[in-house]
Formats: structure tokens, C-alpha cells, sequence
């Protein structure tokens, strides 16, 4: 999709080509994976993005994004089916594309259309869904751990922090060099306190290679930028 057509969040004019749409399908994905009703899920989704909206724009994407999810999970709605009608008949969500060129604004027309004949159509039979698996980690902030590569390389790092979204739980990590073969200290990581690149682990540590070489210690500074590996 050129450039000339992105707008705001969106890379294109597909309805879940924009963050706000995946990530609403995303969330009432999880929540009825997990095991709530089709109202439940709805309604902590819509408690959860009141910000959004409260923006006339945002709104219109949001019900769009929800309701085509439901309906292709054969869970859509009456209310919501309403609600993302009435946003592609006021032409509100047109707005957002006016200054875009003009094909870009056919094609939204022609995704709204679809998205209109769809959710006036029969839905599918509701669809089981299994709960996607989450990201988890044992660590803990302050932990300096031995990462090993092989039977003769090893890297050493610190667990600046940990933190979880929707997908689970990370740890953000410190670089701290290779391992010596000495034992760790505190000494050893006051000398690299402001090195080694930062990373994100996103998913459960393995248990072979990693070795737990101390615990609570202080965190080097977060000087560098954040890698997600």
C-alpha cells in the first residue's frame, strides 16, 4: 500500500489494516477464549477503551473492527451490529479518508459495502476458540543470569524490570558482556554499568542454557535503547 495512503494508525484501507481495529479483534478474541460471553466480552472491551471512544473517528473504527470480528465468530451482536451500521451509513468513517487520493477513498467504500453486506447477512455457527499461550517468565528485577550458547561461549545479563500486557508477562534485559568463568560479584557488574544493549524476552526463558548467578541486585542504568529479540 503507498505511503499516500496511510492514515493515522492504519497502513491501508482493509478494516483491520489499523492498530485500533486488530487490537480490538485481538481483545475479544482473548476474552472469549478465556471463557466469556459474547456481552461480557463486549462489555469490558468497552470499558476498557473509553478513550477511544471518546473520539468521534476512533469510535467508528472501533465498532467496525468488533463487529466483523463477532460476526465471523458467529457471536455478533444485535447492539454492536447496529452500532457499526450506523457509523458506515452516517459516512463518518469516509471522513478520515478525505485527504487521501481518491482511490484511496473508493477502496474504504468498497471495504464498508463488504463489511455492510456482511453483518446483514447470516453469521457462521459460533466458532471455539482456544486461549492463545502467554508469555511468562521466573525471573525477577535484579537478577543476573548466565545465558549459555554453546558448550564454550556464555553471556551474562541483568533483569532491569519486568512488565505484561494482554500477551503475558517479559523481562527487559541487560547485555553485560561474556561470561569469565569468575564468579559473579557485585563488583563485576558496577563495571559495566552503563553497557551492553537491552532487550525484551518474550517468551518463558529456556531452563537448560540459563543459569541464576545472583539475585536482587541493582539494576544497571537504562541508558540504551530498547530491543524487542
Amino acid at each position: 500500500m503507498s505511503e499516500a495512503f496511510v492514515h493515522m494508525g492504519a497502513s491501508g484501507t482493509a478494516i483491520f489494516s489499523d492498530d485500533t481495529a486488530s487490537d480490538t479483534r485481538d481483545a475479544f478474541r482473548d476474552y472469549i477464549a478465556e471463557g466469556l460471553t459474547p456481552v461480557e466480552a463486549t462489555d469490558r472491551l468497552v470499558a476498557e477503551s473509553a478513550e477511544i471512544l471518546s473520539d468521534v473517528e476512533e469510535s467508528g473504527v472501533f465498532w467496525l473492527a468488533l463487529a466483523t470480528t463477532q460476526w465471523k465468530l458467529g457471536r455478533l451482536l444485535d447492539s454492536v451490529r447496529d452500532r457499526a451500521l450506523q457509523v458506515i451509513d452516517s459516512g463518518t468513517d469516509l471522513h478520515r479518508w478525505q485527504d487521501n487520493p481518491q482511490v484511496a477513498v473508493h477502496r474504504r467504500t468498497q471495504q464498508l459495502a463488504r463489511i455492510r453486506s456482511q453483518l446483514l447477512s447470516p453469521q457462521p455457527k459460533p466458532k471455539k476458540l482456544k486461549p492463545r499461550t502467554k508469555s511468562s517468565t521466573d525471573f525477577k528485577t535484579g537478577d543476573v543470569a548466565l545465558f549459555r550458547l554453546d558448550r564454550k561461549t556464555a553471556i551474562r545479563f541483568c533483569v532491569l524490570h519486568l512488565w505484561g500486557d494482554r500477551g503475558g508477562t517479559y523481562c527487559d534485559i541487560c547485555l553485560l558482556g561474556l561470561d569469565d568463568g569468575k564468579p559473579f560479584g557485585k563488583r563485576s557488574l558496577r563495571l559495566t554499568d552503563t553497557l551492553g544493549p537491552h532487550y525484551t524476552m518474550v517468551s518463558h526463558e529456556p531452563a537448560g542454557p540459563v543459569i541464576l548467578l545472583r539475585r536482587g541486585v541493582r539494576p544497571p542504568k537504562r541508558t540504551a535503547e530498547a530491543f524487542r529479540a
